[in-house]
């Protein structure tokens, strides 16, 4: 299976080489967007052995998701899976992610917060994300628990019929409308 593993980045120094470090148990192919970062994660992430994808200023997160999709569809990975870069996911979640696409059940998975009740996420995030999240579902005509989750994997048929433009962290919404239109089967699983 032709894994691709992409990571948005933003002042990561700290956390990009361990990451990548356990990341490169699962896969060689690690894109790596550095989002104008100030400190050494581009340097870093290139010397681990990373593609890797240098913004010249700050442009958001929905603007390093973008790039990473177009990276990957250079790659034409079986799996894109999106991982954040400061180290609140698992690395031993991705087989949960990636499972329901190997196994054809789902175009899109999203690794879902909220899923299992024993989540260390903040109540003020739980209200956010929860708000947003049902706006999303009105949007889409989706049961999602968490809309906001960047920890996502793609097959091929969505990383091909999907190319995100919005800059902000509106992309995930963005990614789901657009997923929604092109009839693409979206799940959750717990993380």
């Amino acid at each position: 299976m032709n894994l691709v593993i992409g990571i948005p980045a933003f002042n990561e120094e700290k956390n990009i080489a361990s990451i990548i470090t356990k990341l490169q148990s699962i896969t060689n192919k690690i894109i790596v967007c550095n989002d104008g970062s100030s400190d050494l994660t581009g340097q870093i992430a290139d010397k681990m052995g990373a593609i890797v994808i240098n913004h010249p200023k700050n442009l958001g997160y929905g603007a390093a998701i973008r790039s990473i999709f177009l990276k990957s569809k250079e790659a034409s990975p079986d799996v894109l899976v999106t991982f954040d870069a400061d180290g609140q996911h698992r690395i031993e979640d991705i087989s949960k992610v990636i499972e329901p696409i190997i196994n054809e059940k789902a175009d899109i998975v999203i690794g879902s917060r909220f899923l299992d009740e024993n989540n260390d996420v903040p109540s003020y995030r739980k209200l956010g994300i929860s708000a947003i999240t049902k706006v999303a579902n009105i949007s889409t005509k989706q049961k999602i628990t968490d809309s906001q989750s960047g920890f996502r994997a793609y097959n091929k048929r969505a990383i091909q019929q999907i190319t995100p433009s919005e800059h902000g962290m509106g992309v995930s919404t963005e990614i789901l409308i657009k997923a929604d239109k092109n009839e693409l089967n979206i799940v959750e699983v717990p993380i």
